[in-house]
């Protein structure tokens, strides 16, 4: 194949496929998108499973969702970018953006959004739409980040009001299943008791929201976190002590985990190195983290105070440290108040700020534990 321009001649050659994928092999698994869009051939081969398993790991990289104005248009829509970063303590921000996505797809269009959680390289989406009710009902959308696939489910039809809804994506090991579930608090027009409500959802044999047992508490208003064939969520009882709920994907059954022994508040739960976490408020600015052994026995694995204090960030209601990557050189990557990313030492037992704080904003932080080649839906169903 030739082109012809200012009177020269170039000639691109095509590469024959076993010679495309020795190319890609030395690439970093970040860099694989773009590179499906130079041809069919070399999409082809990037997603055929002779080049990659369906899941590849991914251990150094996780995603920034950040939701932040612009202050060039104040009016205008919010920006929705999604980021690829590399904990790297030798960059200037000790992290660096190796890709960038725009969420411009029209389930995002004039739309609130939150992540609910990532599996297996894969994202669950909760979106609103902007309407004149409050009521509107919430779409949940799966993405693939490396395929740029969607899936929309079923939206809910309730028409009472909402106190409290939570959402959990997860993934069952025994059957390659993925189920998406929500934990709602919900009240009738005409009563004023509470009634909690989980349903879930099953890719492949229950294509519809199915109710089960559900706990008598409603959850703390965040979302689950996955992790070993179970989603996890912080239980609110007003005539108790607050629990952890683990729901087993297999069974579809919760059951109680105990909080440490710990006189903190505003407890937020998350993954961190291959564990559950707890972060807990002690005072001022001051957390404690536990971490959750396999037998289920909880251990401090560090305290810390926050020394800087933005004026930009202390009307976000999620004030809690929640760390997330153990970077090379053994210090710790948190996010603060979903607004700040920081260094924990344990050496010195200090944390020091990343990047510059003087726009507002809100972060949203998930680990991508591996990349998911394989076509969505299939992954999703198990057929793969």
């Amino acid at each position: 194949m030739a082109h012809r321009q200012d009177n020269k001649i170039f000639e691109i050659v095509e590469l024959v496929p076993d010679v495309i994928e020795l190319i890609v092999n030395k690439l970093p698994s970040y860099c694989l998108p773009s590179c499906r869009l130079v041809c069919k051939t070399w999409n082809n081969v990037i997603l055929s499973s002779k080049h990659h398993p369906s899941i590849s790991a991914a251990s150094n990289f996780f995603l920034a969702h950040v939701y932040s104005e612009s202050h060039d248009r104040p009016n205008s829509h919010h920006f929705r970018n999604l980021h690829c970063l590399e904990s790297d303590p030798d960059h200037v921000e000790g992290v660096r953006s190796v890709a960038s996505f725009n969420l411009k797809h029209k389930y995002f269009k004039r739309s609130f959004i939150s992540i609910i959680n990532s599996c297996n390289g894969l994202l669950a989406f909760v979106v609103t739409k902007k309407t004149n009710s409050w009521l509107s009902p919430n779409s949940v959308v799966i993405l693939n980040p490396i395929t740029n696939e969607y899936f929309e489910l079923p939206k809910d039809k309730y028409k009472g009001n909402w106190f409290t809804c939570c959402y959990g994506f997860g993934f069952c090991p025994k059957t390659k299943q993925y189920k998406v579930v929500r934990s709602s608090t919900v009240r009738d027009r005409n009563s004023i008791i509470h009634n909690y409500k989980t349903e879930i959802f099953a890719f492949g044999t229950r294509p519809e929201w199915t109710q089960i047992e559900s706990p008598t508490c409603s959850f703390n208003g965040c979302h689950g976190v996955y992790l070993n064939g179970g989603l996890h969520w912080i239980g609110q009882n007003n005539l108790g002590p607050d629990v952890i709920y683990r729901l087993n994907m297999e069974d579809e059954k919760y059951e109680q985990i105990p909080f440490p022994s710990d006189d903190g508040y505003f407890p937020c739960i998350g993954i961190f190195n291959g564990a559950i976490n707890l972060t807990l408020s002690v005072e001022g600015y001051k957390y404690r983290v536990w971490k959750m052994k396999e037998d289920g026995l909880w251990i401090k694995a560090f305290s810390v105070i926050v020394p800087y204090v933005n004026k930009n960030i202390l009307s976000f209601s999620k004030s809690t440290v929640e760390p997330i990557k153990i970077c090379k050189d053994g210090k710790i990557l948190c996010l603060w108040a979903g607004a700040e990313l920081v260094l924990y030492n344990p050496t010195t037992k200090k944390m020091e700020k990343l990047i510059d704080d003087t726009t507002a904003r809100d972060f949203s932080v998930h680990n991508i534990e591996c990349f998911n080649f394989n076509v969505l839906l299939d992954i999703l169903t198990g057929n793969f």
